[in-house]
């Protein structure tokens, strides 16, 4: 229920407003809780869902799983992409002027390779610059399998692997087949 009143405006007008009878049904103002790291991160652990989202950062992913060995490799992949990308894109660069200086006489760089015919040059020039360009989709395959490595090992994590899982070589013999020989397992599933 509401109760009608009137307020004045700094003009002097009367406008009819309403108001609740109670306190309780005034809108109340909501606390929002500040972020807290430790939370999230222990909150659901192991979350394969977590380890990819951490995984855009590389070895957060592994970091999030406590796997701390498998950051150098992580890193040290990186660091090999990167290189990889920076080393052909110096290479195209330098390839992609001089050759822009033998098919342009106004051109302001110097051709350093005159020896090379422009054939050789235009040669390296594409060579450097597929490589870079695979350089760049290798860094892409590096995020997906830092990520998608996270996200298996995330669920791998609670896998239980107990010695009630075991393997055993069995021989089956068929009246109607001939004898084979393989490997059977037994798994024993408990209540």
């Amino acid at each position: 229920m509401f109760f009608k009143g009137y307020a004045q405006d700094s003009l002097g007008v009367f406008t009819e407003i309403s108001l609740p009878d109670s306190l309780d049904t005034l809108p109340t103002k909501t606390v929002k809780k500040k972020f807290n790291l430790k939370n999230y991160l222990q909150k659901g652990y192991p979350s394969p869902k977590k380890a990819v989202t951490l995984a855009v950062i590389p070895g957060m992913g592994q970091i999030y799983n406590k796997d701390y060995w498998k950051l150098p490799i992580v890193y040290l992949s990186l660091a090999g992409v990167i290189y990889s990308i920076d080393y052909h894109s110096t290479g195209y660069e330098g390839y992609r002027r001089i050759y822009d200086a033998r098919i342009n006489p106004e051109s302001i760089y110097e051709d350093g390779l005159l020896s090379l015919p422009d054939a050789a040059v235009k040669n390296a020039r594409d060579t450097f610059d597929k490589r870079r360009q695979l350089s760049w989709l290798g860094l892409f395959g590096f995020y997906l399998i830092s990520a998608g490595e996270a996200f298996v090992d995330a669920h791998l994590k609670d896998f239980n692997v107990n010695d009630d899982i075991s393997f055993q070589p069995s021989l089956q013999t068929s009246p109607i087949a001939t004898t084979t020989i393989g490997v059977s397992v037994k798994i024993k599933l408990y209540k």
